[in-house]
Parts: structure tokens; sequence; C-alpha cells
């Protein structure tokens, strides 16, 4: 894991990081209100981080880390965007979500299409939203080139490829596409099966998106896991307020804020943020205690070999599930099921009643399972999918259904997670976490 190497202030470098913070309070209220109590735990009292091993600025997630050779050459409006920006991506959490993706290696589209997953690709696509927001919002000042040398061209923006209002993974298609039409993906590795841009195609991104917990030294997956949702939640909403009393809370950053408390979030990224909440990524295990870290009451978790027991997953095959929408729906749970490697997959095939159990050996046999085709086609109830695994005796870890929403439902709620994939954002699902996955055309 690399280690960062600190970074000793100038008394003029001091100052000019007491004038950025400043700036930030008064112009930003709102991230500075994350800034300070959600970020930068380990920040000592400047509340960031200073090393020469990042071209400009860096997060991973939580931590600011900061260049002082590079960043203090910038004036203070544009140190204050550069801050804004970072603190952005840690409210959209984006070095979580980039890191899971990168572990996959792919991004599936709603169109069902695939594309292979190349951080500094994504790190572009999440800086092109990032910037056209603080630009918007008239945080600071965007930064144009020149500044660094002949070979500065300044930061990303370009409103052809994002805007404030995209998801970062449909500018990602977009700047992909551009990129491979310009000749600029390349292969790499000793076989040529990775990808990559060509070195300077990403000379605008002046910042590093490092995995989860990277600038405290910590483990990405065990840091993945640690950020609270709700609490982030809770200080978003109090930012907002706070900013909004002041009347500093600009059209932009309000329309922000609202997304992520009232999130209509892509659902590729809703639906493994809840697996990665409700499962977890079973590097350890509770119930299988550490006999060696036994104290009284107190145990430490076991190792495991697998991120969850049962996953269970069911498919609603009433005739409103379309292919489009299974290889869509596969695609996805494929991808994260491998990252979560359950011990046991089980695939339920229902419409009026369970017409087949199938039992995988591992997440990558759902996309083969799915070109086998969809049994039933009757009308629709759920209660079947949650009898049969009663029956069975299966207790899984989750269960994930796809619908329409439109049968009966079980009438009480199961002691396990469901998580319901709907493809009709309007109907209504007595129990569970409900991710509202668009109908593929």
């Amino acid at each position: 894991m690399k280690q960062y190497k600190p970074y000793k202030l100038t008394p003029q470098q001091e100052k000019a990081w007491s004038d950025t913070r400043v700036s930030l309070l008064w112009h930003c209220p709102a991230f500075a209100h994350i800034f300070y109590t959600m970020m930068n735990k380990v920040g000592g009292k400047y509340h960031a981080s200073f090393t020469t091993d990042v071209p400009i600025a860096a997060t991973d997630g939580t931590e600011l880390l900061i260049n002082p050779e590079t960043f203090f050459k910038f004036p203070l409006p544009k140190r204050l965007f550069a801050v804004a920006h970072e603190i952005g991506h840690c409210i959209f959490n984006h070095c979580n979500i980039g890191y899971g993706f990168a572990k996959r290696g792919k991004i599936t589209f709603n169109d069902g299409t695939e594309l292979p997953y190349i951080p500094r690709i994504a790190n572009m696509a999440m800086d092109y939203v990032i910037n056209d927001m603080l630009i918007e919002s008239k945080v600071g000042e965007f930064h144009k080139g020149g500044i660094l040398g002949p070979d500065d061209k300044g930061w990303l923006h370009d409103t052809s490829l994002g805007t404030a209002k995209d998801s970062w993974i449909d500018v990602y298609k977009k700047v992909f596409e551009d990129l491979d039409k310009k000749g600029k993906i390349i292969k790499v590795g000793s076989g040529g099966g990775g990808m990559d841009v060509k070195p300077g195609t990403d000379a605008g991104q002046f910042d590093e998106h490092l995995d989860p917990g990277a600038g405290q030294g910590k483990e990405a997956g065990q840091a993945s896991q640690e950020r609270n949702e709700a609490q982030w939640q809770t200080e978003i909403a109090a930012a907002m307020n706070s900013a909004r009393a002041q009347g500093k809370l600009p059209a932009g950053l309000e329309r922000l804020f609202n997304d992520i408390l009232n999130p209509k979030v892509d659902w590729r990224e809703h639906i493994q943020a809840l697996f990665a909440r409700k499962v977890g990524s079973g590097n350890y295990d509770y119930r299988r205690p550490d006999r060696r870290l036994v104290v009284r009451d107190l145990y430490a978790p076991g190792r495991s070999g697998f991120g969850a027991g049962t996953v269970c997953v069911a498919v609603d095959t009433s005739g409103s599930i379309g292919q489009n929408e299974l290889d869509m729906f596969f695609a996805e749970m494929s991808g994260i099921l491998e990252d979560l490697n359950p011990k046991r997959l089980l695939v339920y095939w229902c419409d009026a009643e369970v017409h087949r159990v199938d039992e995988l050996r591992e997440a990558g046999e759902l996309n083969d399972l799915r070109l086998a085709g969809a049994p039933g086609g009757g009308g629709t109830s759920f209660r079947p999918v949650f009898e049969r695994i009663a029956e069975d005796d299966v207790r899984p870890d989750a269960l994930v259904y796809l619908t329409d929403g439109l049968g009966s439902f079980p009438d009480a709620q199961p002691s396990y997670p469901v998580i319901w994939g709907s493809i009709i954002e309007e109907s209504k699902y007595p129990f569970g976490d409900v991710v509202n996955i668009p109908k593929a055309s």
C-alpha cells in the first residue's frame, strides 16, 4: 500500500491555506460544513494532509491530500474551486463507487451494453460533472490553463460530454466513445488484456481519485465498509439548511443536495450500495468468531473465504420482464455477486408459482442461465418464492427480486433483507428496499 510522505508547510503556505479555508466558509458554507464534519479526520490542525506525492490534490473519499508545491501557485479563487471539487467527490461517494467498478472491470449501461472500466476515464467523467456543477453555482474560479507552465491546458469542462445534471456513468460512455474514436484508448499489460488511455489524454484532470482509505493507510475494502451513509445524509441535510439560512445556497448546489437526500441515482450504483450495506464485503464473518480472540462476551469476527453465505435472486416470469431487462439485470447482478462471492447462490423463476430453482456454482453462471430462457408466463404472485425459501429452510443473507411489482405480496416481512428491482417506478412494495430499474428500449 502506497505511503504518502508528509510535507511541512512554510509560514507563507500556512497563511495561504488558512485563507483558503476562510474563503470556503464564507463563499460555500454548505461544503465547509461537510469538510469539517465528515472529512479529514486525521488532518490535524490543517484538516488536510500535505504531500508532494499527488499532482495538485487528491481524495480517498474522506481525506483531502494537497501538493503545496503546485496548489499554492494558484490564486485564492482557484484554490477554493479545487477544494470544493474534492469535497464534491466525497459527497458523491465517487471513490467508493469507482473502487467497486474497478474490481469488476466493467460497466453495464441501461441499454444492456457493456464497456471495460478504465479508472482514468471514470475520473474524467466525474470531473466533468463536478466542474460544471461548481461553475454553474459560481463557486470559486475555474482554471483554464497556463499557471503551471506550457503543458498546463487547464481543467476539464465540456458540456457536450458532461454537465451538472448528468450521471457520471452516462458521461463515462460519452468520454470512452470520444477517446476511442480519436484512437486514445490503448491495450496495456504483458498480454494486452487491460486497457487504459494514452499518457497525457487526461491532462486537464488536476486531481487523483484514490482507493477508499488510501490517504490514511487503510485497506480499501475495510475503508469502503466504514462509510456511514446515514451520517453523511444527516450532515448533508444540515449543510443545506445552514447555507440556505445564510442565503448562500446556489440553485445548482441545492439540486445536488436534494438529489442526494432524495436520490434518483443510477440503479446500478443503488443496488451495489445496498448490497454493500446489507451484506458487507465478507472479509470477516461475525457468525464465526475467532476463538483466539474471545474475551468474556466480546469477540472478533473470524476470517471467511466467502463474501456472503446464501444469496437468492428471484425473477418475475409473468411476461412483464423482457429479454432486454433480463440481460441488463443479470449482467449487473453477475458483477456484484462476483465481488460478493456468496457461498451459495439460488435463482428462483416464478410467476404465480415457482417453476424452477437453479443453484449456481459461481456468479458468472448467471449470464449463461439467462440464455436458457425463463419458464412461466402466467399471473403474478410473490408469495411462492418466500414460501419456497421457508420450506427449504434456506436462510439467505439477501433476496433480490426482479419484477414490475404488480402481484400479491406475503402478509409478513421476512427476517432477511429484500431488495426489489422494480421496472415500474410507481409500484408500491410493503417492505424491503426498492431500486428502480429502467425498462430497456
